[in-house]
């Protein structure tokens, strides 16, 4: 008699499994209101040393660009993290232009100002390669730099794709 309510239990309990595993099509991602500005971007950092010629300083760097508590499509996070400047500031955007950028942006992580001008990001770019990948471009300078303020660096990446 165990063993019957034991078998009983055990097909209630496998129809209840399945009842659960809910085939429907609502795999869709959900995004936030940034994307497609919002992502981890693998870039490099560049300083002009004459018209149309540049040195590179940091290769293979990270930036981060993140919705803000808002979640709304006119404001990001741009965030380096320290791989280069270790910056991180509020930005004026237009997820739906993809293009951000200001001037006088509060460095939180530093008493600092910090201007990113040109931003843009670039769906389905092809790479040299012939790869399509989303691209990045922005130009940033910092009212802390050594150099006098106005001093641009260029990034320009993309995005990162979690294989070297």
């Amino acid at each position: 008699m165990k063993l019957k309510y034991s078998y009983l239990l055990i097909m209630l309990l496998s129809v209840g499994f399945l009842a659960s595993c809910d085939d429907d099509d609502d795999d869709e991602i959900e995004f936030t209101a940034t994307y497609p500005l919002s992502g981890d971007w693998t870039v490099n950092y560049s300083i002009e040393t004459a018209p149309g010629q540049f040195e590179p300083l940091v290769e293979h760097g990270e930036v981060l660009i993140y919705n803000t508590s808002e979640n709304v499509p006119t404001e990001i996070w741009v965030d380096d993290q320290g791989n280069f400047w270790d910056f991180k500031t509020k930005s004026p955007a237009d997820a739906n232009a993809r293009t951000f950028g200001g001037e006088g942006l509060q460095d939180v992580q530093h008493d600092a100002v910090v201007n990113i001008a040109n931003g843009q990001v670039f769906l389905d770019a092809v790479t040299v390669n012939g790869i399509k990948r989303d691209s990045i471009y922005f130009q940033v300078s910092f009212s802390d730099d050594e150099e006098p303020f106005g001093t641009i660096y260029h990034v320009y990446g993309h995005r990162s794709t979690g294989f070297e």
